[in-house]
């Protein structure tokens, strides 16, 4: 899914680097055929600080713009980026579990109003509320005491597809489930 993201991409919920290997970035500077920029969005300086380190250890071509930028993606992206569109691609992976229901929400409202108006994506990788009914039962009975006990936060049993169907704004285009519908 990383290696769709094109031009000015903003990852919210950086966390330690993972996705930073997965990019595909654009071969010059005009180009069109990768990320041409990236900032990256986390609210740990801990985090960051790993980022920064993985991201040494990668080969990035040297016309591609990187930023950090400590921040709450709940809450100050409009404020740090305006809501005119400015990123053609916004990445998130596994960060709308930890900020609770309403938190997630309002990071997809956030996240639609920094992505371009007619061309620009969200992918999203994320937990979600299994589709397989045992199994969705089971996540509903155990996603609190789970998330509070060693799941770092993650309410695992979250309806992620709902979110994005009621945000303003935003179309779900295209979705695949893996894991019994767990992701």
């Amino acid at each position: 899914l990383l290696q769709s993201a094109r031009g000015r991409v903003l990852e919210i919920g950086v966390g330690t680097g993972l996705n930073l290997g997965k990019y595909k970035f654009s071969s010059s500077p005009d180009a069109s055929d990768g990320v041409s920029s990236l900032t990256l969005v986390d609210i740990s300086d801990g985090m960051m600080s790993e980022a920064k380190e993985k991201l040494n250890s990668l080969t990035v071509p040297s016309h591609v713009e990187i930023k950090f930028v400590k921040a709450d993606a709940t809450a100050d992206l409009v404020q740090l980026f305006g809501s005119g569109g400015y990123f053609d691609t916004v990445v998130d992976t596994f960060s709308l579990c930890v900020m609770g229901n309403d938190g997630a929400k309002r990071c997809l409202e956030q996240m639609q109003n920094v992505v371009k108006k007619d061309s620009g994506k969200i992918l999203l990788i994320e937990n979600t509320r299994s589709s397989n009914a045992a199994l969705g039962f089971y996540q509903d009975l155990t996603a609190d005491a789970a998330a509070k006990m060693g799941g770092k936060g993650c309410v695992s049993n979250q309806n992620a597809r709902s979110f994005i169907q009621k945000t303003p704004g935003l179309d779900l285009i295209s979705e695949e489930e893996f894991a019994a519908g767990v992701f």
